[in-house]
């Protein structure tokens, strides 16, 4: 197998930037319809208050982030190595920078396209009023995970295939239909005839 072209590589890390942008817009539109977000009511007096069940739901955005930064980065991890598994070891390097854009883009999109800021939106609020939090990812790290599932793949998929070194064939996994297995009736027949 010959190693690929540069020109050929960079066509396909830019093509694959374009698709880890894409699967990042993706991920932030499902995260904006799926993070179920607390809401405070205003109170009279100005004040606002939130109920204990309510607060508890201020995780569901670092929940469906964490879970879309797994499915998210695994198919940008299954996708480089499809496309670049031929350059070696910077299938990796380039699988984790794009997963991390694809982590970013569905950050800042998410955010972008949640309530809005809260304060703005908490401070033009009438008595009675409710007002959703802000769609907010409070926990940074979860873009750790976009790179962790991501770089799993080719990792793995390295691992457990065969050895695609330059210059070499792949090794044939099955032996030939005319040579006997070691398990098989054949392996155990006499070659010649003993009796006589």
């Amino acid at each position: 197998m010959q190693s690929m072209r540069f020109t050929t590589a960079a066509l396909r890390t830019g093509t694959m930037a374009i698709l880890a942008a894409l699967v990042g817009v993706v991920c932030a539109l499902v995260w904006a319809n799926l993070a179920v977000l607390p809401s405070y009511v205003v109170q009279a007096d100005g004040h606002a208050l939130i109920g204990d069940d309510s607060l508890a739901e201020a995780f569901s955005a670092n929940f469906w982030f964490s879970v879309l930064a797994v499915l998210g980065g695994v198919a940008i991890g299954i996708a480089c190595w499809i496309m670049l598994r031929q350059l070696g070891w910077p299938v990796a390097l380039i699988t984790a920078g794009l997963s991390l854009l694809a982590g970013g883009t569905c950050w800042v999109v998410g955010e972008l396209i949640g309530p809005g800021q809260f304060e703005q939106r908490m401070a033009a609020a009438q008595p009675g009023e409710s007002v959703r939090m802000a769609l907010e990812l409070t926990t940074p790290s979860a873009l750790a995970l976009w790179v962790f599932a991501a770089i799993a793949v080719p990792l793995f998929a390295a691992s457990l295939g065969p050895d695609l070194s330059p210059g070499e064939e792949p090794q044939q996994r099955r032996r030939p239909r005319d040579e006997p297995d070691a398990l098989s009736d054949d392996a155990f027949a006499p070659t010649s005839s003993l009796e006589g």
